[in-house]
């Protein structure tokens, strides 16, 4: 992988992944979730299928990303009741409604060179458990930790205008973004990584 640096293998994001788990959440039910991510395919799956990181291990390479990127946030604004804890629950965690989501497939694509079709191996989704995207993400882990309002206002509206809720006309989003600092960081990480950072 190569998000505009240096090339990261897949063992080094899931080692580095495994290590900030191990170091900075010390919550109850934490060792069960790492059982359930390493079973899954966490550390190999894309992050989407066209859009950011459409590639193998970028789901894993841009929960590391939205880790960076919300320390900094943090830290800028010298919030010291965000915990270093709740920083990593909610930018690791995030996005793991797209475990066991993507599979292989082929799409027919046009060389625009040579005019001639080929098949592309291509990303595709196959959703297991249709959950929506954040609420997803939520259930999963609280399956087997529990989060802080904090942890789940900021992972269940991580999407921020792009959620299917918010644009149908939900207005939760709001309440929850004026209850909780953390949601509205994660979202601005979340954004920083795929579209500053991973594009």
């Amino acid at each position: 992988m190569n998000f505009g640096g240096e090339i990261i293998t897949l063992e080094e994001n899931k080692n580095r992944f495994l290590e900030l788990c191990r170091t900075c959440i010390k919550r109850d039910g934490i060792d069960k979730l790492l059982l359930w991510v390493n079973a899954s395919d966490f550390f190999t799956a894309p992050a989407s299928t066209r859009f950011h990181g459409c590639a193998e291990g970028c789901l894993c390479e841009h929960s590391l990303n939205v880790y960076d990127a919300l320390k900094q946030i943090v830290s800028t604004y010298e919030d010291e009741t965000i915990s270093e804890e709740s920083i990593a629950i909610a930018a690791l965690f995030h996005d793991l409604c797209k475990c066991n989501f993507y599979k292989k497939g082929f799409r027919n694509v046009k060389d625009e060179e040579t005019g001639q079709w080929y098949k592309k191996e291509v990303y595709e989704v196959e959703d297991q458990y249709p959950s929506g995207h954040g609420e997803k993400s939520c259930f999963i882990v609280q399956h087997f930790m529990k989060l802080s309002w904090d942890e789940l206002y900021a992972i269940r509206w991580h999407m921020g205008g792009f959620d299917n809720a918010v644009r149908g006309g939900d207005f939760g989003m709001n309440g929850a973004y004026e209850k909780s600092k953390l949601a509205v960081m994660l979202h601005l990480a979340d954004m920083t990584a795929t579209y500053l950072k991973e594009n």
